[in-house]
């Protein structure tokens, strides 16, 4: 338990500006492998994940680890609380246990968690010098590599860009063998964001491709989400200011080649000129799946968009709007965990052949959503929820569900 955190309301605005920081929301579905899960009806259990834990932090992300088990990042707060924890959940008959806890970098409020096939654990997150008081930059975006049986993590910043520096943040996925991270890199640059596609050496940080998003906007476009393509290239979830001032948004699909150059026109995914975009995954056969809140993020509706050859082929309405999302083994359901301000948290799951919510199960009455993850075999998830206990104290549960 610790102190409470800000209510759902908060939490979900601040998802539209870190939208895509999990891991779980990305990659490719393959037709081969782990076998499908169907609905998801039933909670087998949930583990407070910070109760081991020391001191003030708060949940970022959460992947799946190739035993069958889950890693939870965890982050302290940007007003200064700068600390980054690696929580190791273990998945058994009794539902989820912390099996492990390893102290990361100092990092900030934002931050995402990956593992490569090996159970290597990369953590992508801004972090910040242990000391503070000297002058110069105060953050800069850094790979956080624990390897199996590893103490701590190795800290590797990303390579500065001849022009805009070391990014301040990013999101990304790993690539199938664990090697690459296929990125959107950030720069705040006198009150604009700056967003650029790249690929990243996880072994160095160094940036061995980049290219602009190209998405024509009188504002800003920033990739808030990205997925592997499975011919190799990139699809990514931006968000687009419909006017030069940047009072409204709007949520396209871009997609690009293996060498981060455009494969054919953005999709806009809402005929709504307000409209955000929260997570995106993309299917072995290239179909892409988002989900988005059209109209304002906090009274508009939520739905699932599927986008194939190059233009919207469904929509669906959500029972709330879909913080993160994974799509089943074998591509017939997509799993998500949703929430509305005063509503609770709920992980729904979704046939995509017909748009029909066919599960919904409760994971908290009140509270905020985090993301999500696939585990190895299929067949369950793990979902993080911030859960409201009292008006005073919240907790930062995993909840395994099957």
């Amino acid at each position: 338990m610790r102190s409470s955190r800000p209510g759902a309301a908060a939490l979900l605005a601040s998802a539209v500006v870190a939208a895509g920081c999990s891991t779980s929301v990305v990659g490719v579905a393959e037709p081969a492998g782990p076998a499908a899960a169907g609905p998801l009806t039933e909670v087998l259990g949930r583990v407070e994940v910070d109760a081991d834990v020391e001191g003030h932090v708060r949940l970022s992300d959460v992947a799946a680890t190739p035993d069958g088990g889950f890693v939870v990042l965890m982050t302290g707060d940007l007003a200064g609380n700068h600390r980054s924890v690696l929580v190791e959940l273990v998945a058994g008959d009794g539902g989820l246990t912390v099996a492990q806890v390893t102290e990361g970098p100092p990092a900030l409020d934002l931050g995402e968690v990956h593992v490569a096939p090996d159970g290597t654990v990369v953590a992508l997150a801004p972090i910040v010098p242990a000391d503070t008081s000297g002058r110069g930059r105060e953050q800069d975006l850094a790979l956080a590599v624990l390897e199996p049986g590893g103490d701590e993590p190795d800290v590797r910043r990303i390579a500065a860009d001849a022009e805009l520096g070391t990014p301040d943040t990013g999101t990304g996925v790993l690539s199938p063998d664990g090697t690459t991270l296929h990125a959107s890199l950030q720069w705040y640059v006198d009150g604009d964001t700056v967003s650029r596609l790249a690929t990243v050496d996880v072994a160095t940080g160094e940036v061995t491709a980049s290219a602009p998003l190209q998405v024509e906007t009188p504002g800003q476009a920033v990739a808030r989400d990205v997925a592997l393509r499975p011919d190799g290239g990139l699809a990514a979830l931006v968000t687009v200011d419909r006017d030069a001032e940047g009072d409204v948004d709007g949520v396209v699909l871009a997609q690009y080649d293996a060498d981060l150059l455009p494969a054919g026109e953005p999709v806009e995914l809402v005929e709504e000129e307000q409209s955000t975009g929260y997570a995106l995954a993309v299917l072995a056969d290239g179909t892409a799946v988002a989900s988005v809140v059209a109209g304002e993020w906090d009274t508009g509706e939520p739905r699932l968009v599927t986008v194939r050859d190059g233009a919207v082929q469904a929509t669906a309405v959500l029972p709330g709007s879909g913080t993160d999302l994974v799509v089943e083994p074998g591509g017939r359901h997509v799993y998500l965990v949703h929430g509305r301000p005063g509503a609770g948290v709920g992980l729904a799951t979704v046939e995509l052949a017909t748009g029909e919510t066919v599960a919904d199960v409760e994971l908290c009455a009140d509270g905020s959503p985090a993301p999500l993850a696939l585990a190895a075999d299929g067949r369950t998830v793990a979902a993080t929820v911030a859960c409201e206990q009292d008006e005073s104290l919240a907790a930062d549960l995993a909840v395994l569900v099957g």
